[in-house]
């Protein structure tokens, strides 16, 4: 990506020390830092620091989302947060907004895992149903917060209670492995299921 040399100074200085990031391979933790190298240039040129002088990005939404995506980028070390945002719809949710189903990081992970029961398994399929988990849980909460903001129906944020409820009975990580949503439309498909306890 073509970046003028003072720009390009710029995100040298805030991305100096990056750590290396740990995967279960090491072609994974290559692939994963060239991605996240990737998504911090564009990221940084198009949302932090964008070309054009004229907007105050400080005061935007979108600005803020960009921020907070940055920080995680800049602190995440696991090798699969960043190969799992590849695959998600991140660029759009900085742009509008709406819930998408990105990765959550380790810290995220780490906030959802109280209230919820500790999965049994093989120790690489709990950290990847974990990881599975803890997005499903903060898609369901961005959601609510969106209906919170809209003045969606209580009925509504009940589903979500439920869906969410459901989650906690569940202790399986291939359950989790099984079912991991891809897009928006699977994961609303799959918290439809376990409102209604039909994600047996």
């Amino acid at each position: 990506m073509w970046m003028s040399a003072d720009k390009r100074r710029l995100l040298a200085k805030e991305t100096a020390g990056l750590p290396y990031l740990k995967g279960a391979a090491k072609e994974v933790a290559h692939r994963a830092t060239e991605i996240r190298d990737q998504v911090l240039e564009m990221v940084f040129d198009q949302f932090i620091k964008p070309d054009d002088a004229k907007v105050d990005v400080s005061t935007t939404s979108r600005w803020k989302r960009a921020r907070q995506l940055w920080k995680s980028l800049l602190t995440e070390t696991r090798a699969t947060y960043f190969i799992d945002l590849a695959a998600s719809r991140y660029m759009e949710w900085i742009r509008t907004g709406e819930a998408a189903v990105l990765p959550c990081t380790t810290a995220e992970m780490e906030a959802s895992e109280r209230s919820m029961p500790e999965l049994q398994g093989a120790a690489s399929a709990v950290a990847r149903a974990r990881e599975i988990r803890a997005s499903v849980l903060r898609y369901t909460e961005e959601l609510e917060r969106g209906l919170a903001e809209r003045g969606g129906k209580a009925e509504d944020r009940q589903v979500l209670e439920r869906a969410r409820e459901a989650l906690r009975r569940v202790t399986d990580p291939e359950w989790f492995i099984k079912r991991q949503p891809k897009d928006a439309a699977q994961i609303d498909a799959l918290v439809s299921s376990l409102a209604q306890g039909k994600a047996s």
